[in-house]
């Protein structure tokens, strides 16, 4: 898995929403930021998802 390519989209939309976000209270950032993080959060289980699956029909 490529967590640095990860990490860097992640950090590059939390750069780009931090004007908007600045004036939102706590809970709405965080619930902004795990709103934008689960097609993310989606797409990586389902990479591992398919490299677990030749494992396991052995």
């Amino acid at each position: 898995m490529n967590e640095s390519k990860t990490m860097k989209r992640l950090h590059s939309i939390r750069e780009k929403n931090y004007g908007r976000m600045k004036h939102l209270a706590v809970k709405e950032q965080i619930k902004t930021i795990q709103t934008e993080a689960e097609p993310i959060k989606k797409r990586l289980l389902e990479k591992m998802k398919k490299r677990e699956m030749p494992a396991t029909g052995r």
